[in-house]
């Protein structure tokens, strides 16, 4: 069968084409809302951003470009260990039960995923990092000018969430370095950088998950302009600066509260939420720290 196709139908039909691929990936790359506070973003400078990460009182929608972008920083991971066991090092993604190694803490409501661990390979010019034993390895992707900022200023300056997490990961599994593989997704321009993790930072950084796991109300803002950078650009600043409307569910209600083993219980009905019960509320939620 064939069937001649004018330029304006060839043209149609090649936005159509483009129109429902973003529309599948704004959907399939979408994880909706986590159920912890995660260590990648325990570094984040405004507390009430993360509280309202932590409270579900909105899910940011990101388009199917957005999702795209986030998706190759996962498969650039693949790439990254592939390359360095080809040049010698020994690198763990998981368990050998083939589950990620992970940190659970603040009784089970903040944590995340270690990228990997590794071993540098036993000959002389690696010699030094083999001595140190096993590290952290984290694999991150940037573009042009997050790429440039870090080459200038070193990862702990120039991205002090991703600092913050790999300290997080290093005073709980006991390693005191991290090596950190960047790759500039505009050309494939590579840095690696062998960081020194501080476990004081992690301590100060588990501290600051319980306080906003256990806040009732939410924690001072970052700035009380919105027209602070970091409000500018902050998925919440409607809800924030303008008192927008949460989304409906039990973590942004008021009765909702976090208990031990990752469960919340609810203080209305004097009992633990079931999990699919969470996401939808019920008729006697109320938005958590505002006023009736």
């Amino acid at each position: 069968m064939s069937g001649l196709l004018y330029p304006h139908q060839r043209e149609a039909l090649s936005r159509q084409i483009e129109a429902d691929i973003e529309e599948l990936t704004a959907h399939k790359y979408n994880d909706g809302h986590r159920n912890h506070l995660g260590a990648s973003l325990i570094g984040d400078a405004c507390d009430r951003r993360l509280w309202y990460h932590w409270r579900w009182v909105m899910f940011p929608r990101f388009s199917g470009r957005m999702q795209r972008l986030f998706n190759r920083g996962h498969k650039e991971e693949a790439r990254f260990i592939e390359w360095l066991r080809d040049i010698g090092f020994s690198i763990w993604e998981g368990t050998d039960d083939g589950k990620q190694f992970r940190v659970s803490m603040v009784e089970g409501h903040f944590g995340g995923s270690l990228d990997g661990i590794g071993i540098a390979p036993a000959i002389e010019k690696y010699a030094l990092l083999y001595q140190i034993g096993p590290f952290l390895t984290e694999y991150k992707t940037h573009n042009d000018k997050s790429f440039d900022k870090l080459k200038k200023d070193g990862v702990i300056k120039s991205k002090p969430r991703h600092y913050a997490q790999m300290c997080t990961y290093g005073r709980k599994y006991g390693y005191r370095y991290a090596i950190y593989c960047a790759v500039n997704k505009n050309d494939d321009e590579l840095r690696i950088e062998i960081v020194e993790l501080n476990w004081d930072i992690g301590t100060e950084l588990e501290r600051k998950a319980e306080q906003v796991i256990t806040a009732q109300t939410p924690p001072k803002r970052l700035s009380e302009y919105p027209t602070h950078i970091e409000c500018k650009f902050c998925d919440f600043k409607d809800i924030c600066h303008k008192g927008a409307p949460y989304e409906v569910n039990c973590r942004s209600c008021e009765f909702a509260t976090p208990v031990q083993g990752g469960q919340w219980h609810c203080g209305h009905y004097r009992a633990i939420i079931p999990a699919d019960v969470i996401r939808a509320g019920c008729g006697q939620w109320h938005p958590i720290g505002r006023a009736k």
